[in-house]
């Protein structure tokens, strides 16, 4: 054993554990002691209070109840206890207690309110409060419910509430920071908005923005204590509009505003109503003054009739009223006073004077006022010194007789209207209207002999010069005259007064060969304009063709070059067949497009227009239907041309096809020749074509005819009215190019029902035909391994060139210039026997190329390709006429055909020289 075992004594512990046991006795008796009195105190409080104290589990069975809430249930402590609220209350009062029970078990949260309760004695209000109670673990254990009977002061409330509704004048109570907090029912009658809108936004936005200022500070006044009597600002209603309000208000508490507040906005409109009353009589113009009817005495009058007088106004008022007037004016004024006072209103004139024995002519006016029993109160007279107007009239009269003898004499038609009617017509206008003399028009409606399409027009005029005096505008018109034909007028109109009546005075300007000039310039401007569009159209059309040649020639030569390579019955044939197919079928639009655009390849000789149509009528005649009759018109001998017969003949079947679709159901097509000179100063009528001797070719039909608007695209490429994919569109277009090729205009008119009508008008002139001489051929044939240099700029064209020759047995170098075509012959060696070349390339063109191999290898044979057509290419200067060319897209066939030849015969340019060794100059 250690030495502190040794030490230790069993008895001295047990004596230490005693006295610590006894000591925790003590203090646990002293806890209960003081837990027990705050039992008691809290049982007294509970007991003591007129609040209701509950406590309920989480079953929501009461535990504990105090003496208040037993004795409004009428129950004793034990008859509660161990009950829920469906026992103790009415079904309505137990669900909403439960519903809120439930709410706190859910979310652990308080809940307080006032609640309506119907208990044994009736409906009682209750302020609540019930708080959830957790236990060691966090979890709402119970819920301890505490009520405050407040019945008084919600009955109270409720007085308060319905008294407070039902003042009319508009009650409310207001924050210090702008809000109500109360309004009563007026205030929503008042304004328009709902007692919810009223509440949710600040008072100062409602008030007129020239009043916030004032009202900031009447604000103010009132939480300082002062108080306000009889503030007036305006408040916006809902509707937009401003109401005036009138403002009694007091602070009671601080930051709280009590107040009564009145609309007098009706009273304001009384009030202003009742000032511009006031100085409507104070400072009208006219002299205004009130007599006594039972003393015929001035009771009041304004300056303006005491200026009039010659007196002041003090002086006026309570003066015999005939003493303001001329003794000899007299009886006459009582004459008008009686039929005054009978018939309730005169209007008179007479002469007044004045103190300084002057008088003047005046206009008087006099309406006499009756009180509510129907006995005469008093008279009101108003007056106007007429001297102006009396002389004016005096001066008019002379005025008018000058007037007359001047418009009688014009050379321009005049005529007067009061009313809309015609007052006077002078000579010329009776010429205009094709009348005999005035009575045939006098009286009649202006409007009447207007157009139709101006009626309207022109009778907003007459009422804008009669009605308002407002003058008008100068105005281009059609006037009907007398027999019905029509007449362009200019016309132009001022305010006028004749016989007392507003009215105008006309002048009319006949301008109708100027409108007719005007028209026939307007058709020509429009016919330049939509050639210089379908030119445009043309060009860019040229320029898609050539490319859409260069996309066609390696599908068209790739696909025939693959239709050797595969037998008949071959799947793969027939697809590559329609690929052909597909190729030719492009090319052809293509070349119709070139046709459009003037850019096709045509070949002139010397015709007979008439013997081409003729030789043409029987396939016209097998091509359309058997129910449209085709006539001919054909001006006797013969109209000869320089023209492509065949390109003539695609223009008459065109034409015929169009007639014919025109005319579904049968009918006429009729074709007729002649011929037509320009003279100088008629080239704008023919869209500039030079003076000189021209054929017409007219073509015209009685079909369905066409609007205006259709008209203005029927030569436009791919427009058509037929319906998705009857029709390419491009058969007029076709046409509208062959003819700019020759040299001539095409013109349509048509109207619908009407048939259509075309002439083509083309120049009558000889060919210059030039005679080549070509060499004969050589006997020696081109063998195999001629060498070919191919010149492309186009990948694919160059490679499809490249392959047909080559598998033709020729040696085939190709370059995508003329700078790497130089090189090869230079640098590499490479001495061709024919250059084969596009003449369009960027940099270096063909021609120009052609002309440096021939320094460097002078018996070198050329053949130029191009997707332009040979013509357009000449006109720009490329090409020279003699020269062996390929228009894209070619055949396989085509081109071997051709390289052959050019190497049996030699190129034009060459001389016809036969093939020999090449040595070149390097």
């Amino acid at each position: 054993m250690s030495e502190k075992n040794a030490g230790h004594h069993p008895e001295q512990d047990a004596q230490r554990l005693r006295r610590e046991l006894e000591a925790a006795r003590s203090e646990i008796e002293a806890l209960r002691a003081e837990l027990a009195g705050q039992q008691r105190l809290t049982a007294t409080l509970l007991d003591a209070s007129t609040d209701f104290f509950a406590l309920k589990d989480r079953d929501l069975v009461y535990h504990r109840v105090n003496p208040a809430f037993c004795r409004f249930l009428g129950r004793s402590e034990e008859d509660v206890i161990g009950k829920r609220d469906e026992e103790l209350f009415p079904p309505e009062d137990a669900a909403l207690h439960v519903e809120g029970d439930a709410a706190i078990l859910r979310t652990g949260k308080p809940l307080s309110g006032d609640w309506r309760i119907i208990g044994p004695e009736g409906t009682v209000w209750f302020r609540v409060k019930k708080t959830p109670l957790f236990d060691a673990a966090g979890q709402v254990s119970g819920i301890l419910c505490m009520a405050r009977n407040i019945s008084r002061r919600k009955r109270a409330e409720i007085e308060f509430g319905r008294l407070f509704n039902l003042m009319p004048d508009m009650v409310c109570i207001a924050t210090s920071s702008g809000y109500f907090t109360k309004v009563n029912q007026a205030w929503q009658q008042n304004l328009g908005y709902s007692e919810h809108e009223l509440l949710s936004r600040s008072f100062l936005d409602l008030i007129h923005p020239d009043d916030l200022e004032s009202t900031r500070a009447e604000i103010g006044k009132v939480l300082a204590g002062q108080g306000t009597l009889s503030f007036v600002n305006r408040y916006r209603a809902k509707d937009g509009s401003y109401h005036w309000f009138e403002w009694n208000s007091i602070s009671l508490e601080d930051g709280v505003i009590y107040a009564v507040v009145r609309d007098i906005t009706e009273r304001i409109g009384l009030e202003m109503q009742t000032r511009r009353w006031a100085d409507a009589f104070r400072l009208c113009a006219h002299g205004i003054a009130i007599g006594d009817a039972r003393t015929n005495r001035v009771l009041a009058c304004n300056e303006a009739f005491a200026r009039l007088c010659g007196r002041p106004v003090s002086e006026i008022e309570g003066i015999p009223i005939l003493s303001l007037y001329l003794p000899e004016e007299h009886e006459t004024l009582k004459r008008n006073i009686a039929t005054v006072d009978r018939c309730g209103f005169v209007r008179y004139h007479a002469r007044m004077q004045r103190p300084d024995g002057s008088s003047f002519p005046v206009q008087v006016d006099v309406v006499s006022v009756r009180n509510d029993d129907g006995q005469l109160s008093y008279r009101v007279a108003t007056m106007q010194d007429i001297t102006e107007r009396v002389e004016s009239q005096r001066a008019l009269r002379e005025s008018e007789e000058r007037f007359r003898s001047v418009v009688e004499s014009a050379p321009d038609a005049i005529f007067i209207q009061t009313g809309g009617f015609f007052a006077y017509l002078n000579h010329s206008a009776i010429s205009l209207f094709g009348a005999s003399e005035a009575t045939e028009i006098l009286g009649r409606r202006v409007v009447d002999l207007i157009h139709p399409d101006y009626r309207e027009q022109v009778a907003e005029r007459i009422r804008q010069l009669n009605e308002q005096q407002q003058a008008v505008p100068m105005l281009e018109e059609r006037i009907l005259r007398m027999d019905g034909t029509e007449v362009y007028v200019e016309a132009s109109a001022v305010p006028f007064v004749s016989g007392g009546q507003h009215g105008a005075l006309v002048f009319l300007r006949n301008i109708d060969r100027r409108k007719k000039a005007e028209q026939e310039r307007a058709e020509l401007e429009q016919q330049l304009l939509q050639s210089q569009k379908i030119e445009s159209i043309g060009r860019l059309a040229g320029g898609i063709s050539h490319d859409l040649n260069n996309l066609l020639t390696p599908i068209l030569g790739y696909s025939e070059m693959l239709l050797k390579r595969f037998q008949e019955p071959d799947k793969n044939r027939q697809q590559i067949e329609v690929i052909h197919q597909a190729s030719i079928k492009a090319r052809d639009l293509v070349r119709q497009l070139l046709a459009f655009s003037s850019r096709q390849s045509l070949e002139f000789r010397n015709i007979d227009l008439n013997r081409v149509i003729r030789d043409f009528e029987q396939l016209l005649r097998r091509t359309i239907r058997a129910d449209i009759d085709i006539r001919y018109h054909l001006q006797e001998g013969s109209l000869s041309m320089c023209a492509d017969s065949s390109q003539l003949e695609q223009i008459i079947m065109n034409l015929a096809v169009n007639a014919e679709n025109a005319m579904p159901s049968g009918g006429e097509l009729i074709m007729e020749t002649s011929t037509m000179v320009i003279k100088k100063g008629q080239e704008k009528y023919f869209e500039g074509l030079p003076a000189g001797s021209y054929a017409l070719l007219t073509v015209r039909d009685n079909g369905e005819g066409m609007d205006r608007q259709t008209l203005l695209h029927i030569f436009e490429p791919f427009f058509t009215t037929r319906p998705k994919g009857k029709g390419t569109g491009l058969g007029l277009s076709t046409v509208y190019g062959i003819v700019r090729q020759h040299g001539g205009i095409i013109q349509a008119g048509s109207e619908p029902g009407a048939g259509s009508c075309f002439r083509i008008t083309l120049p009558i002139r000889d060919c210059e035909l030039q005679v080549q001489d070509f060499p004969e051929a050589s006997l020696c044939e081109a063998g195999d391994g001629a060498k070919v240099l191919v010149v492309e700029d186009d990948e694919m064209v160059r490679k499809f060139v490249v392959q047909a020759l080559g598998e033709a047995g020729f040696a085939i170098r190709d370059a995508d210039g003329g700078e790497e075509a130089l090189r090869l012959i230079e640098k590499e060696g490479f001495i061709p026997e024919l250059l084969l070349t596009d003449l369009v390339m960027r940099g270096m063109n063909g021609r120009v190329l052609y002309e440096k191999v021939r320094e460097l290898v002078p018996s070198i044979r050329v053949i130029y390709m191009s997707g332009y057509a040979r013509n357009i290419i000449s006109s720009h200067g490329v090409l020279n006429e003699g020269l062996t060319f390929l228009q894209k897209p070619f055949a396989v066939p085509v081109l071997l055909e051709k390289v052959r030849e050019v190497l049996r015969n030699g190129s034009p340019q060459n001389g016809g020289e036969e093939r020999k060794k090449l040595k070149p100059k390097l």
